[in-house]
């Protein structure tokens, strides 16, 4: 019985056992990509290789990636910083005294966008606080400067995505306080429209829409900056529409 086909069996399969048990643990991680049942595919340089104990393996992060997996949240984002990740809002030096009276560039906007007189909130008349605006975007009227925004009509952001990215400082600087570029609206209007340019948005008023286009590309070519081809064609319908 001990020679029996099926006994000899048996034993084969016994020592197959004994050889996969003899194999220490570490040969069996080398190189084992964990496919995490979250989804993620964790290398051994993950954190939490180690504690990831239920798994399927793979031999490389490519075939993990294949199967359906995906890398920590921390290694996916080691990806190429975008001109927009490079934008910061205080590279453009805004709402400077440059003639020291105190009023910043906002208050001085709003002092001669006001069509009447404004009041402040100081003794030393530093602070608007209320007076009577037009907003052209909205067409509406607003007396209280909490209401308001001062929106740069070409943004900050757009012209540092559209050739203000390697100005000096002086030239962001007074690119930022141009009055030409400065328009007190409603602060919803501005928040809406973002960073974006004319081929994204418009004023909600519809009449003026044209006389935004026609200072938004004013601007653009006052400062040298360019539209990208995509926005050109959308703008030179529009201006041809405006001119029709």
């Amino acid at each position: 019985m001990l020679s029996s086909p099926a006994f000899r069996r048996v034993l084969a399969k016994a020592w197959v056992i004994i050889g996969f048990l003899a194999i220490s643990p570490s040969a069996l991680s080398v190189d084992v990509v964990k496919l995490s049942n979250s989804g993620i595919c964790h290398t051994k340089q993950s954190p939490w290789y180690e504690k990831t104990k239920n798994f399927k393996a793979f031999a490389s992060v490519e075939s993990c990636l294949a199967a359906g997996g995906r890398l920590p949240s921390k290694a996916a984002s080691t990806r190429p910083v975008s001109s927009a990740d490079q934008y910061d809002r205080s590279m453009f030096p805004h709402w400077v005294d440059d003639d020291g009276d105190c009023q910043d560039t906002r208050a001085e906007t709003l002092i001669n966008q006001s069509l009447v007189a404004v009041t402040f909130s100081d003794r030393n008349q530093c602070y608007v606080t209320t007076g009577k605006w037009y907003d052209p975007y909205t067409n509406q009227h607003y007396l209280d400067d909490d209401d308001l925004d001062i929106d740069h009509k070409v943004p900050l952001m757009w012209a540092f995505l559209h050739g203000a990215k390697d100005w000096p400082v002086s030239k962001k600087r007074a690119f930022a306080n141009d009055p030409q570029n400065l328009i007190a609206v409603k602060n919803s209007a501005n928040r809406s429209k973002g960073a974006k340019g004319p081929s994204q948005w418009l004023p909600e008023h519809q009449a003026y829409r044209c006389q935004y286009i026609g200072d938004f590309v004013a601007i653009v070519r006052k400062y040298g900056l360019q539209f990208k081809p995509n926005e050109t064609r959308v703008v030179n319908r529009q201006l041809a529409a405006c001119n029709a």
